[in-house]
């Protein structure tokens, strides 16, 4: 009926632009897990600044607090610069759509050997623990997440992990009492090692 048209012609034009978006991600992980992997030295630190900025707005818009621990002194990492800093980006977005208004996300980064190891932290529910394994898993989105995230699709974490199997890294999940931590660590450039070990 013509009194309805504006309504269901909006849902079909929200529709299209979020497919759109899917197509994109998609297109986007594929290209990441065929692209030739070529590693530059850069600054972790630096990236993982860019990133907490980048996500000031939607922060902002859960009346978050931020805690972030990151060394002033550069950290120097092999890997692809824009990779490593979109995983990062990727867990600040997700941590900060499941947590809780008003309390504090986590950004550190520490160095332990010839890693250097990034955690990004929140508070809000606590994950099941059959859920931890599946995260990663292209589409993948715990019932709870369904009723909150209208507009995810399921990639997001995938796109960490597929991006973290291509550098060879790891990323490890804990999640207790309402407090959920992600871990992934990067390889040390050989000179930032040389320095860690001198000042230790």
């Amino acid at each position: 009926p013509p009194e309805k048209e504006r309504q269901y012609l909006q849902i079909i034009s929200d529709e299209s632009r979020r497919l759109s978006r899917l197509v994109r991600r998609m297109l986007d992980i594929s290209q990441i897990q065929n692209q030739e992997m070529r590693k530059e030295e850069f600054d972790l630190c630096e990236s993982a600044r860019i990133a907490l900025l980048s996500m000031e707005q939607k922060i902002t818009d859960r009346e978050l607090d931020v805690e972030a621990d990151i060394p002033e002194e550069p950290v120097m990492v092999e890997g692809v610069n824009d990779l490593i800093t979109q995983v990062i980006y990727n867990l600040l977005e997700n941590a900060t759509k499941f947590a809780a208004p008003g309390s504090t996300l986590y950004l550190g980064l520490a160095c332990r050997g010839e890693k250097a190891v990034v955690t990004v932290r929140n508070t809000g529910n606590t994950i099941p623990a059959q859920e931890i394994p599946l995260l990663f898993e292209r589409f993948h989105k715990s019932d709870k997440s369904r009723s909150v995230d209208k507009d995810g699709y399921g990639l997001g974490l995938y796109v960490v992990k597929t991006i973290l199997n291509q550098h060879k890294e790891k990323i490890t999940v804990t999640s207790e009492n309402g407090v959920t931590a992600f871990s992934f660590t990067v390889q040390m450039a050989d000179g930032a090692r040389a320095y860690e070990e001198q000042e230790q």
